[in-house]
């Protein structure tokens, strides 16, 4: 099994990247979350692997972190999510948020992401709420969210909006998943249009 690789990137798209590691070139499969991350064509890089086996197919799966390869294995362990729909989940949300989305029981969050429906998203957060919040608590999981909540409402108190008023902007803006929508600027824009 490979556990991680390291070597050149010698081309890199959405969904996947060529690297090369000592003239051989390996075709591994990325999220939008690693790909982010990569360093340009040319330049030195080390992935963590998920080697997967099936009965026809080999397949590389490459993270920048060992926490998200880590999130992609627990997801495959969940019945009907294959390692294709574990990395568009991966794609769609960054690994903290999906974690959050688990931990608090967040269905309809997790069910945004493409080819994932609500039932998937059900048995997902069932699955691995458990295995999970061993790892990190719901206080933890909704901090991150709670604190761009807290730092948009601030923000709307700079622009002379009152605190009341700003709460229920961001409360309305957050809507009935209470999704932070990933950073304060975004929230922001949300939140003013209900102002």
């Amino acid at each position: 099994m490979i556990a991680h690789l390291k070597g050149t990137v010698f081309s890199k798209q959405q969904g996947s990247l060529i690297l090369d590691v000592g003239g051989v070139g390996y075709l591994v499969r990325i999220s939008n979350h690693t790909l982010d991350r990569l360093p340009a064509a040319g330049a030195a890089c080390t992935l963590h692997i998920h080697h997967h086996i099936s009965d026809n197919d080999q397949q590389l799966f490459g993270f920048a972190s060992t926490e998200e390869r880590n999130l992609f294995e627990m997801l495959i362990t969940v019945k009907s999510i294959g390692p294709r729909l574990a990395l568009a989940l991966l794609s769609a949300m960054p690994p903290r948020q999906i974690v959050s989305a688990i931990v608090t029981q967040n269905a309809g969050l997790i069910a945004r992401s493409p080819g994932i429906g609500k039932k998937s998203a059900e048995r997902i957060v069932l699955e691995l709420r458990d295995k999970l919040g061993d790892i990190v608590t719901p206080e933890e999981a909704g901090a991150e969210s709670g604190s761009i909540q807290n730092e948009t409402i601030s923000a709307l108190e700079a622009l002379g909006y009152q605190r009341a008023q700003a709460q229920k902007a961001v409360q309305t803006a957050l809507g009935a998943d209470g999704n932070a929508g990933g950073n304060v600027s975004e929230l922001l824009k949300k939140a003013l249009k209900h102002l």
